[in-house]
């Protein structure tokens, strides 16, 4: 009798409670293996030299660079290796710019972990996967738009510029005070909670 194939799964996080959990609970299955865990991008890039697992697990915010651009990397780097993102980022820009990124899957860390198993058999078979609240997620975010006003805009340029709030409200002649419920209503408005991610966003959706 064959020994049925376990689908070799490796894990890109820094949070070692969370990874030990999710690795017990993907080896206790008849699906999937954990066989490589990494606590940095660096580790996991030098190892893929060496080992190509069938699926990645990647956060998104790691301690030595972005997740995203690392993913870009490796999956323009090795075609063959599908990649799961397991983050807590539920921000819809985020999510998006990931699936224009090309990721096979997404899956937030609240999600239960037989969607992280739904995500690895689904990306290893060729699918596109998203965890049930991602896909409500990129539904609203399809759906709503996003209206700024003549000040909201100069504020939102001024971030982009990495000025500080003393900085924009000298240039527009506002209080500081001011510009700061300014800057806390633009992070209301994009759903993202601070001004990197902000900035990040308000240049690739061309709103500066």
């Amino acid at each position: 009798m064959t020994k049925k194939y376990k689908i070799d799964v490796n894990i890109v996080d820094d949070h070692t409670m969370l990874v030990e959990g999710l690795s017990k609970a993907i080896n206790r299955s008849d699906l999937a293996h954990v066989s490589h865990c990494y606590s940095t991008l660096e580790e996991c890039r030098l190892r893929l030299t060496q080992w190509m697992p069938d699926v990645l697990l990647l956060d998104i915010s790691m301690p030595d660079g972005s997740g995203m651009d690392f993913c870009r990397q490796v999956m323009e780097q090795y075609p063959s290796l599908r990649v799961v993102m397991i983050t807590c980022h539920d921000e819809f820009s985020i999510i998006q710019r990931m699936m224009d990124i090309g990721v096979h899957g997404y899956v937030l860390k609240s999600a239960p972990v037989q969607e992280v198993l739904d995500a690895i058999v689904a990306v290893y078979h060729g699918e596109q996967y998203q965890s049930s609240e991602v896909a409500s997620i990129i539904e609203r975010g399809k759906n709503q738009q996003i209206f700024l006003t003549p000040t909201e805009r100069v504020v939102l340029q001024g971030i982009c510029d990495g000025l500080t709030n003393p900085q924009i409200a000298n240039t527009i002649h506002l209080s500081i005070e001011t510009v700061n419920w300014y800057r806390k209503r633009l992070l209301a408005k994009f759903n993202v909670n601070n001004s990197v991610t902000l900035a990040l966003i308000a240049v690739r959706e061309q709103f500066v």
